[in-house]
């Protein structure tokens, strides 16, 4: 029995433990603009006008991971090799990416590859209702985002890790849930009660299945954190991971943002093993993505001020979506009311839009990609 159910609520894991006093958190409840759950977001998405919605391949568990795109997809004519790294080598990445420069730049949008980290999903969903009706679904305007974002391409993979969502489909949002509780949901338990805390959980690859009372939501069925995958392995990687590099490879994407959810420490420090512009780019949108909530009084903003992640140097998905595909890859952790901060939903997408408008303005005004050095 997971630790933050009681004996009563043991046949209702959406009723979690609060953070501060007695009682639970009905997780099943949100307003009807926050959409999380795999089934209404692709309900949702197959309603609206010009979006053309794909299966991108199946989860470990054989679950539909779908997509979403809207805008004219562009390939540059004059491509001469399948390699990013030998077009450098050679002397021109424009061997990989085509001649000329795409009047239509592509954004994809990664969601939940940990599958309960869905508050960067809800914002990616209002801010494609944006691009389409020029309102979110909560029916606010936002003018700059709608004119910015519909000089994109847009691709949207709503939940990554559909395994890892299937856990708690039942719950629609983790605000104001006890921290305990929410390890527990993320990382899971073994069944000798010894607990899987962050980061120690990144010792297992694979989480062994068989001595898990609780497979966390991190995990896809096969006990994989698929950020850590084997991404060049080939036939060894996970059927999402190549999912995924199947649809960047097909897209070519200036810019790729995983979402993911924290305490709302926003944009990342940059990647160890992209080239240095890129990781010059990566801080430059950090930083501005990162003061827009602080300057407009937000609950939630933050400034990276590392030039590596708490682990060093690593190799990340991100690394591995830059080397497949060129694009700029983005680590975005959204806000998700741990601890009561914020407490509501709406201050939560707020947060979450002010942030992909930011990212969106930047793209369109400066490019994704920075420019090559001179050799």
């Amino acid at each position: 029995m997971m630790a933050f159910r009681s004996r009563a609520n043991r046949q209702k894991p959406w009723l979690i433990q609060k953070y501060k006093g007695k009682g639970y958190v009905d997780t099943s409840k949100a307003p009807r603009w926050w959409i999380s759950q795999p089934d209404k977001i692709e309900k949702y998405l197959r309603s609206l006008k010009d979006v053309e919605v794909f299966e991108i391949g199946r989860s470990a568990g054989g679950r539909p991971i779908i997509a979403a795109a809207w805008g004219r997809k562009e390939i540059l004519p004059g491509r001469t090799s399948n390699s990013l790294s030998s077009a450098i080598a050679g002397g021109s990445t424009s061997a990989f990416y085509g001649k000329g420069v795409r009047k239509r730049q592509t954004f994809i949008f990664l969601g939940a590859a940990h599958g309960t980290e869905i508050e960067g999903t809800v914002a990616a969903l209002n801010f494609l209702n944006v691009v389409i009706t020029g309102k979110d679904l909560r029916g606010r305007a936002w003018p700059v985002m709608a004119e910015q974002g519909r000089k994109l391409r847009i691709v949207i993979v709503p939940i990554f890790n559909m395994d890892g969502r299937e856990r708690m489909h039942n719950s629609l949002h983790f605000i104001g849930i006890h921290p305990d509780a929410g390890r527990e949901i993320g990382q899971g338990h073994f069944k000798n009660g010894e607990k899987l805390d962050w980061p120690r959980s990144k010792l297992y690859v694979p989480i062994p299945k068989d001595k898990v009372a609780f497979m966390g939501t991190y995990f896809n069925d096969n006990g994989y954190n698929l950020v850590y995958d084997f991404g060049f392995a080939g036939g060894e990687c996970q059927p999402e991971t190549k999912a995924l590099g199947k649809l960047i490879r097909d897209e070519l994407p200036d810019c790729v943002l995983c979402s993911h959810s924290d305490n709302g420490s926003l944009a990342q420090p940059p990647d160890s093993f992209v080239p240095a512009h890129y990781r010059q780019r990566q801080l430059q949108l950090g930083a501005i993505v990162g003061s827009r909530p602080k300057y407009e009084g937000m609950k939630k903003w933050s400034v990276t001020q590392r030039l590596e992640t708490y682990a060093g140097q690593q190799f990340y998905q991100t690394d591995m979506i830059h080397h497949m595909s060129g694009a700029l890859p983005l680590v975005v952790e959204f806000p998700c009311g741990y601890q009561n901060y914020p407490d509501n939903h709406a201050e939560i997408l707020d947060i979450g839009m002010t942030v992909l408008e930011e990212i969106v303005k930047f793209g369109t005004y400066f490019g994704f990609k920075p420019r090559d050095p001179k050799p």
